[in-house]
């Protein structure tokens, strides 16, 4: 979490009604996603765009895990506005680290493999601009308007309660158990699929779970024991299965491109022979113009750099080590657990017992202070209306 959220401590967050607990962690993301976007306007800020990318993630995460307990606080379409968001910033930035790594990898190509490198820098370039106006163009349309509303429905709603029934309330600590439990099976299961560099989808899929069970632990982690520990570990395991995954995926862009070349190359020499223009010079002139040295020499850097990351992958996470990090959160998982104070409803159950959405008529509290959830047996009094 950013400094500055307003959420209590984490062992007070873990004691609080689930969903109370929940409402006020998805508040604190989604005024840190807004805190991202005012930032996408500066043009010297050359990590506004991760963090933006990773704070739209960390919400859109949260909000899907305990949807059940969201009831009717949140609505399909505000949701998959803030899907389609994600992806376009996710090709944006795609297009942002590959234009990036092909520039310093042009320092160690040789003479007759720069034109290559310049070729490819070029195709990337004009797809990273074009992206980038669609993914400006639909920020501009519907992010304000898409957040106030997830404000709106995240921080006002109405707890039902029967006096009648004497299980206690059930505490976030108790949710966020077998959640954590959950993403945890699924990252051991993945990572033991592991077996070489080849298996790209299933690491993938492992750095998704590794993520997911990450951000569901980062709130909570300092109030139980062994969280932060995991937090770190877990940010290691996602960094170095991102390594790999950017390799494949600018591995296919050179193949792409290569394929490309091949075709313009063979286009130009066409054209030369039919006009007549075929002699030494002119054949010197193609050779220095074809792109695919350079690319060779690209994909034999790249190939190197994902050796690299897989032999890290191998050594630390996989074989005997795959079990280890499911161990560790099955055991944080247990210790939340145990702070269950009841058998109130699993999610499953919840819409009986959930909150509703609030009233349309009731002023918009401020975002950017991380409003406290309003509840009919707890209100709470915000800040006057205002935004930063």
């Amino acid at each position: 979490m950013e400094q500055g959220t307003p959420l209590p401590p984490a062992d007070q967050l873990l004691a609080l009604p689930v969903d109370e607990g929940c409402r006020r962690v998805a508040l604190a993301l989604l005024a840190s996603t807004v805190t991202a976007r005012g930032r996408l306007d500066d043009p010297d800020d050359r990590t506004a765009l991760h963090d933006f990318r990773v704070a739209l993630r960390r919400l859109r995460s949260w909000l899907r895990a305990y949807e059940p307990y969201l009831a009717d606080s949140l609505r399909k379409k505000h949701r998959r506005r803030l899907r389609d968001i994600s992806q376009l910033a996710g090709v944006c930035r795609d297009n942002e680290v590959h234009v990036a790594w092909i520039r310093d990898v042009e320092e160690s190509l040789r003479s007759r493999e720069r034109s290559g490198g310049e070729w490819l820098l070029r195709q990337v370039a004009n797809r990273q601009r074009e992206s980038e106006v669609e993914f400006r163009t639909t920020v501009a349309d519907v992010f304000v308007r898409t957040t106030d509303a997830l404000c709106d429905g995240l921080a006002e709603y109405d707890r039902r309660i029967d006096l009648r029934d004497a299980t206690p309330t059930r505490v976030f600590a108790a949710a966020a158990a077998p959640l954590v439990l959950a993403e945890a099976a699924a990252l051991g299961e993945r990572l033991a699929a592991v077996e070489s560099i080849q298996d790209q989808a299933v690491a993938h899929a492992a750095r998704l779970s590794a993520k997911r069970l990450r951000y569901l632990l980062e709130p909570i982690a300092a109030g139980v024991e062994g969280g932060q520990g995991l937090v770190k570990r877990l940010r290691h395991l996602q960094d170095t299965i991102g390594e790999m995954h950017d390799v494949h995926v600018m591995a296919e862009e050179v193949i792409e491109a290569a394929e490309r070349a091949g075709a313009e190359q063979t286009r130009r020499v066409a054209t030369a022979l039919l006009e007549g223009e075929v002699d030494a010079e002119a054949a010197h002139h193609e050779q220095a113009r074809d792109p695919r040295p350079g690319l060779l020499a690209i994909a034999t850097q790249l190939r190197r750099r994902g050796e690299s990351a897989f032999a890290e992958l191998k050594s630390r996470w996989l074989g005997d080590h795959s079990h280890e990090l499911t161990d560790q959160a099955r055991q944080i998982a247990t210790r939340l657990a145990a702070n269950d104070t009841g058998t109130s409803p699993a999610p499953a159950d919840l819409p009986a017992h959930a909150a509703s959405h609030r009233s349309p008529t009731r002023a918009r509290p401020p975002l950017a202070d991380h409003p406290a959830p309003r509840t009919a047996d707890h209100p709470v009094h915000p800040s006057p209306p205002g935004r930063d």
